[in-house]
């Protein structure tokens, strides 16, 4: 499978998965479309109690240590949870920005097709509405909506009125770029992982509820979804930030909010990154702890897993625009198809235990010259 290929498997399932809008808990279509793509190529997909996705290609040697991709499927959105008149209130879950209260954005109550099956076919119902306020006496976040119909059959999931996807000047933009990019790159990644034989299983983790507490990912490391010697690499958007720009690759990250990751793990994106740039000197790819915000590789940290992360830098995170808007999230699509190149290479080191140009260094014994000058000085 060429780059090209690569990319427009990735490019193509980014664009359907925008338009399958989901929050926390709301997960659904993305999940069985997800499943679907993985299993037309052959994969083997199992879905756990919890409602994440694990998809794998195994590995060539038994017992080899394997290689996990993860990402989540939710981005930051609202419960529609009652209605009275033409007024609904609706709780917030995730990291939506704190003046969405004031903004008068505009929404859609997403109202699925439980009949329709095949998802070739699928089209939500979308009811449009706009926020019009804080909700006054919830015990936790809240807004006030008015829609232009009545909503059927609470709760629902609304979502804000924005692109599902939009590919022009350089850039990617649509509603939930976080994760949905990530679940895009894994896509592509496992499509290519049919292609070559590593020695330790490739796997692609699709989690919930990321957005409100890491939920999916700390259940499915709490269960040992994925053996406990995977090394686990995070695909994920964050804030762009200096050392970690848009238009200048993908980041290799070293940790988050939370944690910082573990270079054993890291070894193998700079590893996949050397391949990359002595094959093409004017490959792109950045090094950085984004901070901003926690992913799913603090998770399964936690948890005694050794884990690594790699971020496409991200515009208008958790649709927080300039001057207090609301607006869609953006890549780079050069960011973009650099990351999947990057994962990709990654994916094909599954079970080697690399090692980087500087712990092979620093494993080296230290030269007599030295210990002699401790010694005698």
């Amino acid at each position: 499978m060429n780059n090209s290929e690569l990319r427009e498997i990735a490019l193509t399932t980014l664009s359907q998965l925008g338009r399958l809008p989901a929050t926390s808990y709301y997960e659904d279509a993305a999940a069985a479309f997800l499943t679907s793509r993985c299993e037309s190529l052959g994969l083997d997909v199992q879905t756990d109690v919890w409602g994440n996705v694990l998809v794998s290609r195994p590995g060539s040697e038994p017992g080899a240590p394997g290689l996990a991709f993860v990402a989540h499927m939710d981005h930051p959105g609202f419960e529609a949870v009652a209605q009275e008149g033409d007024r609904v209130t609706a709780r917030v879950l995730g990291g939506v920005p704190p003046w969405a209260e004031q903004s008068n954005a505009p929404v859609i109550a997403v109202v699925p097709d439980r009949n329709e099956t095949d998802l070739g076919r699928y089209r939500a119902e979308r009811i449009k509405g706009e926020i019009v306020g804080a909700a006054e006496g919830a015990e936790e976040r809240s807004v006030t909506m008015q829609f232009d119909e009545p909503l059927p059959d609470l709760p629902l999931p609304v979502v804000f009125d924005l692109p599902d996807f939009d590919l022009g000047d350089g850039q990617i933009r649509m509603r939930a770029a976080d994760d949905l990019a990530g679940c895009a790159t894994i896509t592509a990644v496992m499509a290519a992982a049919t292609e070559f034989e590593s020695p330790g299983t490739v796997y692609g983790l699709f989690t919930r509820a990321e957005e409100v507490g890491l939920i999916g990912a700390l259940l499915a490391a709490e269960d040992s979804l994925l053996p406990r010697d995977t090394i686990v690499v995070s695909v994920e958007t964050s804030l762009a930030l200096p050392g970690a720009m848009q238009g200048d690759g993908p980041v290799i990250r070293t940790g988050d909010r939370a944690t910082t990751f573990d270079n054993a793990a890291e070894a193998y994106l700079v590893n996949a990154r050397s391949k990359l740039l002595s094959e093409d000197p004017d490959f792109r790819c950045q090094r950085q702890l984004m901070g901003a915000g926690g992913c799913e590789a603090s998770a399964f940290s936690a948890h005694g897993y050794l884990v690594t992360g790699m971020a496409y830098p991200l515009g208008a995170w958790h649709n927080a625009g300039q001057g207090n808007t609301i607006e869609a999230e953006y890549i780079s699509l050069d960011d973009f198809a650099g990351g999947v190149l990057l994962a990709t290479e990654a994916a094909k080191l599954a079970g080697t235990e690399p090692a980087t140009a500087s712990t092979d260094r620093l494993r080296q014994p230290v030269e007599g010259r030295h210990r002699h000058w401790l010694r005698n000085r």
